[in-house]
């Protein structure tokens, strides 16, 4: 399925395509226009983060929250992903969660670094799926604190990869 949403991606469109990729459609394509500039069009695809569109900003909610709760999405991890997004997205709410100033740091550069805006979609969602495997990481450490304890540093990195994989 094709997927449409605003050039230079950011925060909110990035998290909402790792988030559609994920959990959602597996095959989805994206596709970027320079909105409101050129028109959108249904033949593009389901839009996302435009303003007016269904899955966009709703009241205090940003795009990736509007889709979690279209998708009734209740992972609780994804969970902890949106309140960074959402911490990220909405200027008034970044000093809410410690860990959404850097994420928005770093998305903020990525759209000026990259050759293009598949490019810094392609990176973006590598950095969604890093912060929700950091999410599933601390759980496990906590879990597994006290088989932790007994591995060296090699053995416990093993150990997590494995349990991260295993999903």
């Amino acid at each position: 399925m094709k997927w449409v949403t605003r050039s230079f991606p950011h925060v909110d469109r990035t998290a909402s395509a790792w988030l559609i990729k994920k959990f959602i459609d597996s095959n989805a394509e994206f596709i970027f226009i320079n909105w409101p500039e050129e028109p959108l069009k249904p033949e593009y695809g389901t839009p996302f983060d435009i303003k007016g569109v269904e899955l966009g900003h709703k009241g205090n909610k940003c795009t990736f929250e509007v889709i979690v709760e279209k998708y009734n999405i209740k992972d609780p991890y994804v969970l902890k992903v949106s309140e960074v997004v959402h911490a990220a997205d909405i200027k008034e709410e970044l000093e809410k969660n410690p860990l959404a100033a850097g994420v928005k740091s770093i998305l903020s550069g990525l759209r000026f670094t990259t050759k293009d805006d598949y490019e810094t979609l392609e990176i973006g969602m590598k950095i969604w799926e890093s912060l929700y495997n950091y999410f599933k990481l601390k759980d496990l450490e906590e879990k597994h604190s006290e088989e932790l304890k007994k591995m060296d540093r090699i053995e416990r990195l093993k150990f997590i990869k494995k349990k991260l994989l295993e999903g």
